[in-house]
This record gives structure tokens, sequence and C-alpha cells, in this order.
């Protein structure tokens, strides 16, 4: 956890992602996060809408997304599902451990903000480069 005090804002960036090209779902689901960004009474400071695998996690616009929450422009990252952030539940797991570091929630539409720590304690994954063990 980063030693500092972080205030809480209600900065959100909205990610999108859609395994084939298909403009159409990928601006519906845009627009969909738009809406309920808004109602949620949250500032929308970015948005990303990609097309990729959600087995690859060295996408272009993931990266921007890291990219904003590093530079401690955002306070929330909001999705459709947890299968837009990725396929990989391993991954899936390491990214939100690395975006809570930054005091960032990452939020779904579909179930609220993402938080494993309850998996947590029945099972370890092994995740990062290093192939550490973290439970």
């Amino acid at each position: 956890m980063k030693n500092r005090i972080k205030k809480q804002d209600n900065r959100a960036w909205i990610y999108c992602r859609v395994a084939c090209p298909d403009d159409i779902a990928l601006k519906f689901q845009q627009e969909q996060m738009v809406e309920y960004a808004r109602k949620q009474g949250w500032e929308i400071v970015g948005i990303t809408a990609e097309q990729g695998s959600g087995l690859d996690f060295n996408r272009k616009g993931l990266k921007e997304v890291m990219e904003a929450v590093e530079a401690e422009r955002v306070d929330i990252v909001l999705a459709k599902s947890v299968c837009r952030i990725g396929r990989d539940m391993r991954w899936i797991m390491a990214c939100v451990d690395e975006r809570g570091e930054y005091g960032v929630k990452l939020m779904t539409f579909d179930n609220g903000e993402l938080n494993f720590k309850p998996l947590r304690a029945v099972i370890y994954c092994r995740v990062g480069p290093e192939e550490q063990l973290r439970l």
C-alpha cells in the first residue's frame, strides 16, 4: 500500500472492451457505462474503448487506464463486467490488487466493486512476472 493519504473523489474512468470487431456492441457498452456513472454522480475523466482478446493483458487501452491510475487522475475504474477486464482470473486479481495500492476502486456495472479478499482466504494464486505466491 502506498504510504500517503488520498482523498477519495468520484473521478471515474470507463473501460470498455469487445473481443471481436463490433462497433455497435462497443458503443452500446460505452453508452451504458456513461449513463451508469452519471447516475452514480461520478465525474467521467476518461473513456477507453478497445477491441482485443481478454486473454491478452498487454492491451493498449488497458495500459492507458493503468497509466491514468498511476498518475492519480482517477479514483474509480468502471467496466461492464469482470470479463471486460480480462478472462484470466489470476491476472484480474493482480490488477485489482495493483489498483488498490493507488486507492482506486475497480467497479463493474454487473457486480459492483471487485474485492477478492474473501477468495484469498481459501486459495493461493500464482501471479506477476516473478511468479510469486500471493494470498
